[in-house]
């Protein structure tokens, strides 16, 4: 393998596991998404409330 190879890849290999290492830190890499259902419903909740209180207005006016 030629050495310049190594020297124009190298930045991009360091890059490529320090990416890892923060997803993996971060928790992004985990199976376990049970969380994630949850929020989608509290989104969707706040977002059905949003709509409740602009009729409430809307009605109003």
């Amino acid at each position: 393998m030629d050495i310049r190879f190594l020297i124009v890849g190298a930045p991009f290999i360091i890059t490529f596991f320090y990416t890892l290492f923060w997803l993996k830190k971060w928790g992004a890499l985990n199976s376990s998404n049970d969380n994630l259902p949850k929020k989608i419903n509290l989104i969707n909740e706040k977002i059905k409330q949003s709509y409740i209180l602009e009729n409430i207005f809307l009605t109003n006016n």
